[in-house]
């Protein structure tokens, strides 16, 4: 079954012959200012160029606000966007607040004791043993670290046998004679 989609949306309903409520009431209340100035004019509170002006403003304010668009935006926007542009600011200036925070320096007693640079260096054999290490791939032989402390704690690689390659055994039986 075919649904049918719904088109424009966004575009508001004509309420008022071709005018939507928004528009009709903008122009009603331009109508009703400049007929608030007829009746000052004709009961003597107004004069005649009083009434003229009165009754341009209200209907140039009306009509442009009913149907005027600027830009594609609607002229109520546009006004909004004009006042707002007229009162802001338009440069930034940083202010350095006088107000400087005042920290207290930590006592020596504090801190933790300072290293020298040659306790955190290591020593020369030291550098061996670790370009050594990197050299053989991670491993290392026993006999080849002579100091008490270990560099290498990997297990040193065990040789296959020959023999056993020889013998065109399989994978499991390999490692069944073998330690690996």
């Amino acid at each position: 079954m075919a649904v049918k989609i719904p088109q424009n949306i966004d575009k508001e309903d004509k309420l008022v012959g071709p005018l939507t409520l928004k528009q009709f009431l903008y122009v009603l209340g331009g109508a009703g200012v400049t007929f608030i100035a007829y009746q000052g004019y004709v009961q003597y509170f107004l004069f005649a160029h009083e009434f003229l002006i009165i009754a341009f403003i209200a209907a140039t304010l009306s009509l442009s606000l009913a149907f005027l668009k600027i830009n594609g935006l609607p002229f109520m926007t546009f006004l909004g966007n004009l006042i707002s542009f007229i009162f802001v600011r338009k440069t930034r200036l940083w202010q350095k607040s006088d107000t400087i925070e005042q920290t207290t320096p930590l006592a020596k007693t504090e801190l933790a004791p300072e290293k020298t640079t040659n306790e955190m260096a290591p020593t020369k054999s030291e550098l061996e043993k670790l370009a050594t290490v990197l050299d053989t791939g991670g491993t290392m032989d026993t006999d080849q670290a002579t100091s008490a402390r270990e560099i290498n704690t990997l297990p040193a690689k065990k040789k296959i046998d020959n023999s056993l390659v020889e013998q065109e055994l399989g994978v499991e039986d390999i490692f069944e004679q073998t330690d690996i």
